[in-house]
């Protein structure tokens, strides 16, 4: 199943063997790192291209490219696994009307799946970065050289922190995720967690055998960062223009086109038609055999008795949530703030985020656990079993490293000089934050804000050991849907959630609009829009 596939006794007792020198933590290192470095080579430079081609460059298309793959970034990973086998995986499709061997299954099905899933995050990071490129800078250096050097010495120099920020950000992720590996069977550090605990072995055996991992993933994050932060140019001057300057790319258009497009089909339109086939799908039995045929009604029927049946689900997730994503933007903001200038200060940021990118998910859970389940303190204990304590701790931990990392890029661009400024005015650090920081860095907070809600809705690593009796997600509804083979239903299930998600996002690009429209109506607005090519 894995290129390193090493012991397989999953069984034997940490008084057996050692967890830190035996052939099986050996190979689940090795298979952990395999599995996260070739997801980061696919999908960071394809992402990367996307971001350039849709943010800074006058691609036709490229905001309803940009709307589409923020859409992406609401598609949980369970839902893209579930997406890609109902087309080729061991029962899609694709596999059962003999159009093609079994595509998606063992190791390079994990990749794969990982890998598209992590494009839009590499695009929305990537973005984020290139759009804060002095626009003064480029223009500049613009009028002695062409085009791709200009690129090359000075947009992609000043979006390389973001490019770098992406890259930990994927290699982490895929990293402590066990959704992806335990349905393919991959043995990583997390699913190995999670296997333990699903086989009943003692619990303390999971942390201990995954303590080297930990380890040395936290030291990775910390050099990471602290390389990322010293890549990243602080107090950034703010660009006179209230427009990026986007590259033209001439003869290279239509080609750009084609490239952008296809790249969307696949990561939108192929499993977008699979879940919508396997959805409609019905099986009749003639005197041939049976018989697969596709029906539209049968498709809308699952689509709109999906929200019903599964309305407790949705009602938790909704629920838990929002709660986590506002939770970790308010403890974020503290951390970015004080990390902004470096030194000591930026030392709670880097320990927070390493720490909780480094930990596993499953292991997230038994912290929790071990934390709340309390016989002695039986208030507490009473918590852990009747209310959303377990999970919302757990959603707002796993949601917090990206936080931070969008936060503490967005907060160290600001300019000094404001701040000073502000200072000499009487102004406290609070109302620093909240009167000169946020109208300059607003989107700042809204794309953190919008990072963590998906993260959260998305989370099942560690959610799905703390949930209650009673209480059960989407995310770990459709886990177990999967597992049983109850493909028809997951797939109405997950197009009712892409339903509900495009309908949240399209009122609020609605929002959007009509306060950009309300902008532009000032005189300074319909200056700056003469300077603009998107």
């Amino acid at each position: 199943m894995t290129p390193f596939d090493g012991d397989s006794s999953v069984g034997k007792s940490i008084d057996e063997q050692s967890p830190f020198v035996d052939q099986r933590t050996l190979s689940l290192v090795l298979n952990t790192i395999a599995l996260s470095g070739t997801a980061c080579a696919v999908s960071v430079p394809i992402g990367t291209l996307l971001a350039w081609l849709l943010v800074r460059t006058n691609l036709p298309g490229r905001r309803t490219g940009r709307v589409v793959l923020a859409l992406l970034l609401f598609v949980p990973l369970y839902l893209q696994a579930a997406a890609w086998q109902a087309g080729f995986g061991l029962q899609g499709w694709a596999t059962a009307a003999g159009c093609a061997p079994v595509l998606l299954e063992g190791w390079w099905g994990a990749v794969w799946v990982h890998s598209v899933a992590a494009v839009p995050w590499v695009t929305l990071i990537t973005g984020f970065g290139l759009v804060k490129v002095e626009r003064d800078l480029e223009e500049s250096a613009a009028i002695d050289c062409i085009g791709w050097q200009t690129f090359w010495h000075v947009t992609l120099p000043a979006a390389l922190p973001a490019v770098g920020v992406a890259t930990l950000w994927v290699a982490l992720t895929t990293a402590g995720e066990m959704t992806v590996t335990d349905l393919f069977g991959v043995r990583t550090y997390a699913e190995e967690v999670y296997t333990l605990l699903a086989i009943g072995q003692e619990p303390g055996a999971a942390p201990l055998r995954a303590l080297p991992g930990v380890a040395v993933t936290a030291a990775l994050v910390l050099v990471g960062m602290v390389l990322c932060r010293s890549l990243a140019p602080g107090d950034r001057p703010l660009s006179l223009g209230s427009c990026r300057w986007n590259y033209q790319l001439g003869r290279w258009r239509l080609p750009a086109s084609l490239t952008a497009a296809a790249l969307l089909i696949l990561l939108v339109g192929v499993p977008l038609g699979n879940l919508i086939y396997k959805a409609g799908v019905t099986v009749s039995q003639t005197p041939a055999g049976r018989v697969r045929a596709f029906s539209w009604g049968q498709c809308i029927t699952m689509i709109f008795d999906a929200p019903w049946r599964c309305r407790r689900e949705f009602a938790w997730s909704l629920l838990i949530g929002p709660l986590a994503a506002v939770a970790a933007v308010t403890v974020a903001t503290p951390l970015a703030w004080l990390a902004r200038r470096g030194g000591f200060r930026s030392l709670p940021a880097l320990a927070t985020t390493a720490l909780a990118l480094a930990v596993p998910g499953p292991i997230l859970g038994l912290a929790i656990i071990e934390m709340l389940d309390r016989p002695e303190l039986p208030w507490l204990a009473d918590l852990y079993d009747h209310s959303i304590l377990a999970p919302f701790l757990a959603l707002t931990i796993r949601a917090l490293p990206p936080t931070v990392l969008v936060l503490w890029y967005a907060l160290r661009t600001v300019p000094q000089e404001m701040l000073d400024a502000a200072k000499v005015d009487g102004a406290r650090a609070v109302t620093r934050l909240f009167l000169t920081v946020l109208p300059i860095r607003w989107q700042a907070f809204a794309l953190a804000l919008v990072v963590s809600l998906s993260v959260a809705l998305a989370d099942l690593a560690a959610s799905i050991l703390v949930a209650p009796p009673g209480m059960q997600t989407l995310s770990i509804h459709i886990f177990g849907l999967l597992h049983y083979g109850v493909e028809d239903q997951v797939a109405g299930v997950c197009l009712a959630i892409l339903a509900i998600f495009a309908i949240l996002s399209g009122v609020g690009w609605v929002i959007i609009w009509i306060m950009s429209r309300t902008k532009k109506s000032s005189p300074r607005a319909r200056q700056n829009a003469t300077l603009c090519g998107d």
